[in-house]
This record gives structure tokens, C-alpha cells and sequence, in this order.
């Protein structure tokens, strides 16, 4: 492999573990985790692919230097001596973000105008030609020690693209895939969602179901660089391509009692280009009773916002229903608190906690599979603790 480049990648708080495993099946290299993000390495390819294929990652980072400063002279120098020409041109509006702990450089808006006032300085003089392009530099100070890296994402990840009509509180596209991945769903398994809201989960497990690339249209501010290499890009543009089943027999039902919900599911899925993988119907969970003996079912109930009333007989009387299913039905539901996972009066398998719209929440695997063998295995694999 060439020179390896070092990554820094965001996730939701709690999503890491499988984010690690997933940049594993990316075929990226040293993949390790810390809080809140993954780091890894690997080549443009490498980088490529991931950003193109990721469905757990909400922004990529590249590491362009490392240095020391003691003050705002010497951190306009070393940022002055990085090479920045495969990445940035004089005619790029470059926007800089700081963050510092721990250090004699604390102030973050004199951080960040040494640092674009380095960055001009190592620059050759511009164009004729104005960029409408935007490239964002961040920086993180810690005991004195200055890690420079650039933005190769843009906007966000999680913003597929497809999510044209919302409900209240939708859950990110990120966050559904992860939770999808940690179940190990696949397309043989029969997928069902109540209480469904726009449709962020059914969405995820179609595209997945038929192998599509999760950010195919996604506009990467690396396509701009003097380093992008098409021929690579569309190589890998390909090869995702190919990917893809021209014939998916996944079975997705997503039903909520909010005709609003139903309709924008359908909007959404249409946009996402998969309406045809997911049967859409108006349902009240009270009347949840899924046809077949087993499958997957995703459960993202009304909670802190969402939820009208504050007392957790929603999830008593949830728990109800799902106890009641007949055949080797895996199950997840999302839940707020020690109180609602009490009404919901399940046996809990594992669990996963994470961060989502500013609470701390737990995904509980309540699985009613009789298959022993794939519950051992889904705690060795996921890293979700084992009840």
C-alpha cells in the first residue's frame, strides 16, 4: 500500500463499536475506536470508498499535519509549512474550525485566524478565476499539541438526500443503519416496522437489502481537490455499481397509526428510489400482528418529545403485543429509561446505549428467537453487553 493517509471519522456517541466494524468490511486499515469517533488509515481509495459506501459515519476527516505551538506566531508558521496544495486552492472559500483544551491557546477565534492566515501564506497567488467551493479546515489543541485535519464530507453524511417530508423527532439515517447492523439484519430476514414515522428504518434496510451505496449523491468536497482522481473515483463509482441486486426480494412492511407518517414514508421511499421494496399501511401498533414465522421487528416508540403522556403504559402495553408473537421473531425497541424498559416487562438480551437528539437512550435487543447460537453471537460480534 502507498503511504498510508490518517482518517478521523465522527459518529453518534455509542454507534462506534459498529462503525469499527463496518470500516473493517470497508477494508480500511488500522481501525481503532475512541469516544464519539473512529480513527483509520488507508490510501484516496480507501477513502473513496468509505465515504461512498459508510453508513454509520457522520463526517471523515484527513489528517494534513501535525505540530506544537506555544503561540499564535508560531502556529501560523507550522500551519504555513504544511502541504496544502493537493487539498486547497487560493480560491476556495476556506472556513476554519478550532477547538482547544488544555492549552496556552485557548481562544478559539485567534486559533482560527492564524490558522487560515497560515494556510494563505503556504498557498500560491490566485486565479482569475473565483470558486464558489467551500472547504472547512478544523483543529484541535490539546496540552499544546495541534492536530490539522480537512473536511472531505461536507455535509453531513446522514443527510442522504431522501428525506424530503419528516414527522416529529425522526431518528438519523446513520443511527437506523448502525441499529440495523447491530440486529444483523440482511435481506433474507423479513423486516417490520411499526410506528415507522417517516420511514428512516425501512428506507436503510431497502437500500441495504438491494446493495445500494449509501451516499451515491452526495456532493464530496474532495471531488474539487488538485489530488482527486476521476478515473479512480469512477472506478470505484463502478465496482459499488455492480454491487447492487437488479432483482431484491427483501420484505419491508412499515405501518404507523399517523396517516402523516404513512405518506411522508411513501415520499420519502419514492425519493430514496426504493417505494416498490416496502408494503406501507396505516396501522396502530395495538394492532401489531405480523404475518410469517419470524423475521426482524424494529420498534422506535414516542419518547421525550414524542411522547404525549409521561407515565410508560405506551410500553406496557407494547410489551404486551410483542410477547405475544408467534415464531423466532427478532426484536428492538428503543428505549428512554430504566422505567419504560420496566413496562415494557421483556427479557433483554443486550443492550446498546447511545445519543440521539441530545438524550441518552438504549436500544434493548427483546428477541424472541428460540435460537440460542445467534444471541451468543450477536453479543461476541456487536460489543453490546450481554444481560
Amino acid at each position: 500500500m502507498k503511504q498510508p493517509y490518517h482518517f478521523y471519522a465522527t459518529v453518534l456517541p455509542g454507534m462506534e463499536s459498529i462503525a469499527v466494524q463496518e470500516l473493517q468490511q470497508l477494508a480500511a486499515h488500522e481501525v481503532r475506536e475512541a469516544q464519539g469517533s473512529v480513527h483509520f488509515s488507508g490510501t484516496m481509495d480507501t477513502l473513496y470508498r468509505v465515504s461512498l459506501r459508510s453508513r454509520t459515519l457522520t463526517r471523515i476527516l484527513l489528517r494534513v499535519g501535525k505540530c506544537q505551538a506555544m503561540s499564535y506566531e508560531a502556529l501560523q508558521q507550522h500551519i504555513s509549512e504544511m502541504n496544502w496544495e493537493p487539498w486547497l486552492t487560493r480560491d476556495m472559500s476556506i472556513k476554519v474550525h478550532a477547538s482547544a483544551e488544555h492549552s496556552k491557546l485557548f481562544h478559539t477565534e485567534h486559533i482560527e485566524t492564524s490558522v487560515l492566515a497560515g494556510i494563505r501564506d503556504a498557498l500560491p497567488k490566485p486565479s482569475q478565476n473565483s470558486t464558489e467551493v467551500v472547504q472547512t479546515v478544523h483543529i484541535h489543541i490539546r496540552n499544546n499539541r495541534c492536530d490539522v485535519r480537512i473536511d472531505t464530507s461536507g455535509e453531513r453524511l446522514d443527510r442522504r438526500g431522501y428525506r424530503i417530508q419528516t414527522v416529529a423527532a425522526p431518528i438519523r439515517e446513520t443511527l437506523a443503519a448502525g441499529l440495523l447492523q447491530w440486529m444483523q439484519w440482511d435481506a433474507a430476514q423479513a423486516l417490520h416496522v411499526p410506528m415507522c414515522g417517516s420511514g428512516t428504518f425501512a428506507i436503510e434496510a431497502a437500500q441495504m437489502g438491494q446493495g445500494m451505496a449509501a451516499n451515491s449523491t452526495h456532493q464530496f468536497p474532495f471531488l474539487t481537490w488538485a489530488s482527486f482522481k476521476p478515473k479512480r473515483w469512477q472506478r470505484i463509482m463502478d465496482k459499488t455499481q455492480a454491487m447492487m441486486q437488479s432483482e431484491s426480494r427483501v420484505q419491508i412492511m412499515a405501518s404507523d397509526m399517523n396517516p402523516k407518517a404513512v405518506q411522508a414514508t411513501k415520499n420519502n421511499a419514492k425519493q430514496a428510489k426504493v417505494l416498490d421494496m416496502i408494503q406501507v399501511e396505516t396501522q396502530d401498533v395495538r394492532h401489531f400482528s405480523p404475518e410469517g414465522d419470524g423475521g426482524l421487528v424494529i420498534c422506535n416508540p414516542p419518547y421525550g418529545v414524542r411522547l404525549e403522556h409521561e407515565d410508560a403504559s405506551f410500553y406496557s402495553m407494547l410489551g404486551k403485543r410483542l410477547k405475544a408473537l408467534e415464531g423466532d421473531w427478532k426484536v428492538m425497541v428503543i428505549c428512554p429509561s430504566w422505567k419504560h424498559e420496566r413496562a415494557l416487562g421483556m427479557s433483554v438480551r443486550r443492550k446498546l446505549k447511545f445519543r440521539h437528539g441530545g438524550l441518552w437512550l438504549e436500544a434493548l435487543d427483546v428477541s424472541r428467537t428460540s435460537s440460542i447460537a445467534w444471541a451468543v453471537k450477536a453479543s461476541e460480534d456487536s460489543g453490546g453487553n450481554a444481560n
